[in-house]
């Protein structure tokens, strides 16, 4: 994608924010974590984007002008105490763009040059060159989304192929990087055991990853009709039928969702018995049937707690 063919734009409201939205509902587990907004919109086509309905339709990419004062609010914000986390990917992809814009050499070596605050860059790019320049001196978390084939090909248009984002997961963590792999948004396609286990089984074959973090289809009533204006197929949102009062959002039948995280921690376990496993906006409930702490996917837990 070319620069000149990419909208721009001023931004005149801050860069970073604190997103603690998750935390005004009840029962659903979703720490407060920072975005930055970098740039905003996504150039790949998901059916189930949120960012649809987040940008009342508008998803293509906006680059922002005035990157100068995007970065002098970076170096304050890494003032602020304590150890805290910024997302980078939360209202774009990280690094779908990189080498049109300076995502990564921008935000990479001021996280590296520090000790306590970390960036997290979440993708379902492959486009990692320019990460693999830079020594991240364990300061950056980099954050794969990951599916099976057919929910990629039915799903996830215009984005590599998952084994092409694994292939990218290896090679990061082989330079340096912690690494997490997303299988999110697990969706219950025929013979959905047969391809997870492909899946988690050649991710295994390849690398080990740092953290999985496990989620399902879940979205609030407006998408669709969002996903049905933008000209992408709704036809992904016939999996979730149960409403959840916890927030608002739709989402597969509880019991279903709990067979499935459960077969897919059992698979992961039988390759790594130690690799922590989260769930992503998952209720309270769902983690006591699991089994599972409280605890936030992976912005402001301490990562290496189990």
């Amino acid at each position: 994608m070319e620069m000149k063919r990419i909208p721009t734009r001023v931004r005149k409201s801050s860069f970073i924010h604190l997103n603690d939205k998750a935390n005004l509902h009840d029962g659903v587990i979703c720490e407060p974590f920072y975005v930055l907004s970098y740039y905003i919109g996504c150039p790949y086509q998901c059916s189930f984007c949120y960012l649809q309905s987040t940008f009342r339709g508008q998803v293509e990419p906006v680059i922002y002008r005035n990157r100068d004062a995007l970065l002098n609010e970076l170096d304050e914000w890494l003032q602020l105490p304590g150890f805290l986390r910024l997302n980078a990917g939360e209202l774009n992809d990280s690094l779908a763009l990189d080498g049109v814009i300076p995502l990564v050499d921008d935000l990479v070596p001021r996280f590296a040059a520090q000790q306590r605050h970390k960036l997290v860059l979440v993708t379902k790019s492959a486009n990692v060159r320019n990460l693999l320049k830079h020594d991240p001196c364990g300061q950056v978390i980099v954050s794969f989304s990951v599916n099976a084939d057919t929910a990629w090909r039915s799903f996830e248009h215009k984005t590599p192929h998952p084994s092409e984002r694994v292939d990218a997961a290896a090679k990061v963590k082989k330079a340096g990087y912690i690494t997490v792999l997303r299988l999110d948004p697990m969706l219950p396609i025929q013979r959905w055991q047969d391809e997870y286990a492909q899946l988690i089984d050649f991710v295994h074959s390849i690398f080990a990853p740092d953290q999985w973090t496990i989620g399902s289809l879940r979205f609030f009533r407006t998408l669709p009709a969002w996903t049905g204006k933008v000209g992408r197929s709704t036809k992904v949102y016939n999996f979730a039928t149960d409403w959840c009062p916890e927030d608002g959002r739709y989402r597969l039948q509880a019991q279903l969702r709990c067979d499935m995280y459960r077969w897919a921690i059992e698979r992961i376990r039988f390759h790594d018995a130690r690799v922590p496993i989260r769930l992503c906006k998952e209720t309270a409930g769902m983690h006591r049937r699991l089994e599972m702490p409280c605890r936030g996917c992976c912005y402001n837990t301490p990562f290496d707690s189990r």
